[in-house]
Parts: C-alpha cells; structure tokens; sequence
C-alpha cells in the first residue's frame, strides 16, 4: 500500500508541546461547546488530526483545530494526532487555518472579518486574490471586509451574538453615526433583518420629507449634526433657516427607555 507524503502523515504529539498560532482567525471559544466537545473527545477520542508547524525541539505552531487541541486539554489528552506541514509558507499556513474553520462554519462574521482582511494586508492579497485563494466569491470576501467599517458597538454586538451577518451588512449600509442608535434598536426589540430594513428605510424617508428645500445649510451646521450624533449616540437632526437665523434640533429614540437614558445624559431629572 502507497505511504502517504511526509506532509500529510498522522503523528501524536504531546499536547503541551503544541501552541497556539499567530494565523488563528477564531479568538472566541464558547466554554459550553467545548465542555461538550472535551466530553466528546474524553469518549471517543479525537477524530481528526490538528494541523501543526515545528517551531523548535519539541515545539510546534498549530495552525488548525485549536477548538480540538483545547477541548483534548478540558479531557485531560496527554497527546493527539496531528499532521506536521513544514512544508507550508506564512501565507499558506495562514489559508489553512482560514479555509478550515470557513470550510466548518465556525467562526463569527466579525472573526471571519478580521481573518480576510489579515490576510489581504499581510500577504498583499487584493479581494479578487484572497478569495482565489479561499475558494469564494470576490462578493463574498468584500461584504465581509466592509463589516470592519461599522462601529466599534457594533461589532461589539455581532462578536456577542446580539446581531446577525444579515443585521451586520444593513447597518454597514446606515452612516456611522447613525448604526449605534438603529444597532440598540434591533437589539431592544429583536427586530428581524427584515424590520430592521424596514425600519432604516421609514427614517430616510422622514428625514427626505423634513430635509426638503434646506440644501443651503452651511456644512459647519452638518458636522454640528454628525458631532452632536456621536456625542450622543442617538440620531440629531437640525433644521436651520439662515435667512430668519432660527431653527430647531430633533433627537431620535426608538422608545421610553432610550428616551430616559438621555434625559439621564442631560442632566433632566423627572419629577
């Protein structure tokens, strides 16, 4: 029977002697799924080999199955099967890593995010390379690329579980002063991808209705809006006639509670 090449042979390794990569895309681990896994793996063992780099006497880079080598910790594993791949560059090693855990659904949008975009600025990959490289779509490399420029709230909130990748690409498509305020809304009121569409859609056209006539406001008075906005994560519109030199604020809230928050913010106190 053929032996396979050095590169793909199975080894056991002693599990101390493995250590995490620079290349690893997954940063979150939820402690349940690997108690489970480690449950798993204490049972039957674990199934398929990690994939490795050595490093040294006795050390090794791991460059796939990090959620594997640490649930074979959780178990108490002394060693594991591993591949050995020596053979592989930076940025081959960083690929595996990626086109595993995309190739297993396992990673987040926003670590899915930060994977890509590593790649593309470490090894020089335009959107068209990189996904050459991972076997997708360009379209799919630039949707997720553009989720970095969301708020970093936001992010918060996809990286928590709190939104969707559906969520995620309609707030990338709100202004950045804006994506807190409808992001708190979603989240407050478990809006579907559907609603929160729905719901940024109504708001352009009020503002289109109320907006109508004032193309003349000075763009001091629109970075006043922006700043204002930012300051206060909420949404604020101002009309201004310069002819009469009056005009008035408007501050979006979604319902009561966010409405008391700024009330709070302000310093109001109700009675």
């Amino acid at each position: 029977m053929a032996q396979p090449p050095e590169s793909q042979a199975v080894r056991r390794l002693a599990v101390d002697m493995i250590h995490p990569g620079t290349f690893q895309a997954r940063r979150r681990f939820s402690e349940t799924a690997l108690a489970e896994l480690a449950h798993s793996i204490g049972e039957s063992g674990v199934v398929q080999p990690v994939v490795v780099r050595t490093r040294g006497d006795d050390n090794y880079e791991l460059l796939a199955g990090e959620r594997r080598w640490r649930a074979a910790q959780l178990a108490g594993l002394h060693d594991l099967p591993a591949v050995v791949r020596d053979d592989l560059t930076d940025a081959e090693a960083a690929i595996l890593g990626l086109i595993e855990n995309l190739q297993r659904e396992s990673l987040g949008p926003m670590e899915t995010a930060r994977g890509l975009e590593s790649l593309c600025r470490e090894h020089g990959l335009t959107h068209d390379g990189a996904a050459e490289r991972i076997g997708k779509s360009r379209a799919y490399v630039t949707n997720y690329l553009r989720l970095l420029k969301l708020e970093v709230s936001v992010q918060s909130a996809i990286d928590d579980g709190e939104l969707t990748l559906g969520h995620a690409k309609i707030l990338a498509g709100i202004p950045p002063a804006e994506q807190p305020v409808f992001a708190r809304h979603a989240v407050r009121r478990r809006l579907s991808v559907r609603a929160l569409e729905t719901a940024w859609r109504r708001s352009q056209a009020r503002d289109d209705q109320q907006v109508a006539g004032d193309a003349g406001a000075s763009r001091e008075m629109a970075e006043l809006e922006r700043a204002l906005s930012e300051h206060l994560g909420n949404a604020v519109h101002i009309r201004y006639d310069p002819d009469r030199r009056k005009g008035e604020v408007r501050v979006t809230f979604h319902d009561l509670d966010e409405f008391d928050g700024l009330l709070q913010r302000w310093g109001f106190a109700k009675e």
